[in-house]
Parts: C-alpha cells; sequence; structure tokens
C-alpha cells in the first residue's frame, strides 16, 4: 500500500463559527448608520478574532504513509517511521475511543483526537497498513 492517507478532526463546529461570523458581520452593518463608532469599537475587533480564531484552528489526526506515519498534536509534528510501530491500541471509554500507537521500545504516541462514535475507519486504515489493533 504506497498510498498516503488522512484522518483528521478539527475541534469545534466550522458551520458554528462561519455562522457567527456573518451574524456579527451583518449586525456591525445594520448598526453603523446609526452607531458607527460603537461599530469600530466593539464590533470590528470582534469580528476580527472570529476570523482570527477560524484560520488559526489546527487540524489533528494521523498522516499514514508508506514509511513515515506522522501525528498532528498541538505541540507539533511528530514523524513515527512505520517500522518501529508494535500496534494500536484503541481505548473504548463510554461515548469516545482514543488511539494510542505502541512502538517497538515500549513508549506511547497518542493520537490525538478522540475517534468518536466509532473507531472503524482509523482501525481499517491502520490494519490495512499491516498494523495489528488492540483494545485496552
Amino acid at each position: 500500500m504506497d498510498q498516503t492517507r488522512l484522518i483528521s478532526a478539527r475541534p469545534g463546529s466550522l458551520g458554528l463559527s462561519l455562522f457567527s461570523v456573518i451574524g456579527l458581520g451583518c449586525l456591525g452593518a445594520a448598526l453603523w448608520p446609526v452607531a458607527s463608532g460603537y461599530v469600530l469599537l466593539l464590533l470590528v475587533p470582534a469580528l476580527a478574532v472570529s476570523v482570527a480564531q477560524l484560520a488559526v484552528t489546527p487540524v489533528y489526526g494521523l498522516r499514514l504513509g508508506p514509511r513515515q506515519w506522522t501525528v498532528m498534536a498541538a505541540e507539533g509534528d511528530r514523524a513515527v517511521a512505520a517500522d518501529e510501530i508494535s500496534h494500536l491500541r484503541v481505548t473504548d471509554r463510554g461515548e469516545v475511543a482514543q488511539a494510542v500507537l505502541v512502538l517497538r521500545d515500549g513508549s506511547e504516541v497518542r493520537i490525538p483526537f478522540e475517534v468518536a462514535p466509532n473507531p472503524f475507519a482509523l482501525i481499517q486504515a491502520v490494519t490495512e497498513r499491516g498494523i495489528p489493533v488492540r483494545t485496552g
């Protein structure tokens, strides 16, 4: 299997964030004729912060390559050679499941997103690459 596969998650709701940016823009446009000073003072900074949060929201996940896997986390990306991976451990904790890559030396690399409500896409991608999956 020589294809690279990306399994990712973005925290928050993109639709809700876009709705709030559009709402702030419409509110600013409606209030501009009446109170342009307040719009400049309050709504323009709020709109700028909302747009900035949309732009800098990180994407967490796992990029599965033929020789190297990249775990994308808040601390930064971590590359792991595919031949160093012993197995994937999936821990079911009620509604969400946590996933951890266990390396041959015993160290663990946490996959930084919950695979809720089911981890089947992640399990399928990992087993296609010959890595066993264990539950714990």
